[in-house]
């Protein structure tokens, strides 16, 4: 074995103690070994520098993980922010289901009193068609014999027929003897009356009636115009014979001249 041969491997028994003295340069001297055993000398610094490069990396790994989560803990709210945020959500909501529950009541008031004037309004259309049959019925009563049967029995039909109408808010409008009241009187004429005091109602000529505070007909009637006038005697007798009264005026102018 040569010289050289001999150096070489006691250089190998070096680097084996080195090895185990220092685990953490045991992967690196052994490529130094292979190195060295293909003629190339290994750097020494080599495997220091890169350990200090990795503890770099991480040391800058470790401030940016820091970092992100330094951001994600900024950006996600505390939890006395998001008890704001509920409550506020929470008020927001009981106002938007106060605000409906107003509108439906509104809504279901002003449905009520359509529908209210919609029945009022079909009732008064039809009591006002069967107001003329209720006339005649009350004309043919006044004009037939009392002692008659059938008589009798029509009249509790006119009863029966006034009470249904009564019950549906039907209601008589009062004309005799009462003062004359163009709201709900319909004057068809006017006459002198000495018993009777002025814009009294004298005959009710047609009966009237309402619903409620709608007037479905006028009472027809006839008013008194209170006592009649009577003209002075001599100015009626001197409208009525002018001729007459000229020549006593004539007569008397005479007798003052003769005088």
């Amino acid at each position: 074995m040569s010289k050289g041969t001999e150096k070489t491997e006691l250089e190998k028994m070096l680097e084996r103690k080195m090895q185990e003295n220092n685990p953490e340069t045991h992967g690196d001297m052994n490529d130094g070994a292979s190195a060295d055993g293909d003629g190339v000398t290994a750097d020494p610094d080599a495997p220091k520098q890169e350990t200090q490069n990795n503890a770099a990396q991480a040391a800058t790994d470790a401030s940016s993980e820091q970092e992100n989560e330094q951001d994600a803990a900024a950006e996600t709210p505390t939890l006395e922010e998001q008890l704001e945020a509920h409550k506020a959500e929470c008020d927001q909501l009981k106002d938007q289901l106060l605000r409906a529950r107003a509108d439906f009541d509104n809504y279901r008031k002003r449905m009520m009193r359509e529908m209210d004037q919609v029945r009022r309004t079909a009732s008064a259309n039809l009591i006002r068609a069967l107001l003329p049959a209720l006339d005649n019925l009350e004309r043919a009563l006044d004009h037939a014999d009392a002692e008659d049967g059938f008589v009798e029995g029509v009249r509790m039909v006119y009863k029966q027929f006034q009470e249904a109408l009564a019950a549906e808010g039907l209601e008589l409008i009062p004309a005799q003897d009462e003062s004359f009241d163009p709201n709900v009187h319909d004057a068809l004429a006017t006459i002198p009356s000495d018993t009777v005091e002025k814009g009294i109602i004298v005959e009710e000529y047609e009966r009237g009636y309402r619903l409620g505070n709608t007037v479905l007909r006028p009472s027809r009637v006839i008013v008194s115009s209170g006592p009649a006038e009577t003209p002075d005697k001599d100015v009626n007798e001197a409208e009525s014979n002018p001729q007459e009264t000229a020549d006593e005026n004539e007569t008397n102018n005479s007798g003052k001249e003769q005088a």
